[in-house]
């Protein structure tokens, strides 16, 4: 039988997402970068698909050995990718936001993970079955090379992450922590508490309770109730250390409109 109830909520969705993405354009805000620079024809074939939905903080959206069949394009939510040891132990390695995908190794020819994608900050997200995209993908066009330059970026986040963990202090990975969210939002204050911080950088709790206070001492971030404002986003970039800039002019060489 027809479910006309389902494929009523169906258009209802994707309406109330064409209005959402029309508001943003109109208010200024920046899409998703990779929606943003999909070709014309493109975009118009996609658009017809694409489901707004709403990411609560702590939400997973990926899970090790978990098979999905969809992706995630941040408007202005941020995903962490963290990595799960066998005595519990985290650590993030990468994160992503509007100006990428989450779950980009599905077009790589994975069927799953070993990390877990899990909501750093709550927001919206078009969400977009994988048999579209791969069917674009898999053309070997520009889309194809849009996708590729994005994983480039997304590399060198993960290999200076994991430079930056083995020879930087705490103090200098948590500023670029904080800095690469920023780029990924369009407010100064985070929504991050010391404890998931601290899980985040794969440390103790302690460890970031100390190094955030400096922080505050200098005036460079204010810290109140699970809430960071950064003050002076000048100084916070000085205390940060060269894997910052590495990856963020990483991201502009890559993903700049043409």
């Amino acid at each position: 039988m027809f479910d006309h109830e389902h494929e009523t909520g169906e258009i209802l969705i994707n309406f109330k997402c064409i209005c959402y993405m029309m508001e943003f354009m109109n208010s200024n805000y920046k899409l998703n970068t990779i929606i943003n620079l999909l070709p014309n024809e493109v975009f118009k074939e996609w658009a017809q698909h694409f489901e707004l939905v709403d990411l609560k903080l702590g939400q997973v959206l990926h899970e090790p050995g978990r098979v999905v069949g969809h992706l995630h394009f941040p408007l202005d939510t941020i995903v962490s990718w963290v990595r799960i040891l066998k005595n519990g132990d985290t650590a993030q390695v990468a994160m992503t936001g509007k100006e990428g995908v989450v779950g980009i190794y599905l077009l790589m020819g994975a069927a799953h993970t070993h990390n877990r994608a899990i909501v750093q900050k709550a927001g919206t997200a078009i969400r977009l079955r994988l048999s579209v995209v791969l069917g674009s993908f898999n053309q070997g066009n520009a889309v194809q090379q849009l996708f590729l330059k994005y994983t480039q970026t997304l590399f060198t986040q993960i290999a200076q992450g994991s430079v930056c963990y083995r020879h930087h202090s705490l103090d200098q990975q948590l500023c670029r922590m904080l800095l690469l969210t920023l780029d990924r939002q369009d407010s100064y204050s985070i929504a991050l508490t010391h404890e998931l911080m601290a899980s985040l950088l794969g440390v103790r709790r302690e460890g970031v309770t100390q190094a955030a206070k400096r922080l505050m001492n200098d005036n460079i971030l204010s810290y109140t109730r699970g809430h960071i404002t950064v003050l002076d986003r000048a100084a916070l970039e000085k205390r940060a250390c060269e894997c910052y800039s590495v990856i963020r002019d990483d991201e502009r060489r890559y993903l700049s409109t043409p």
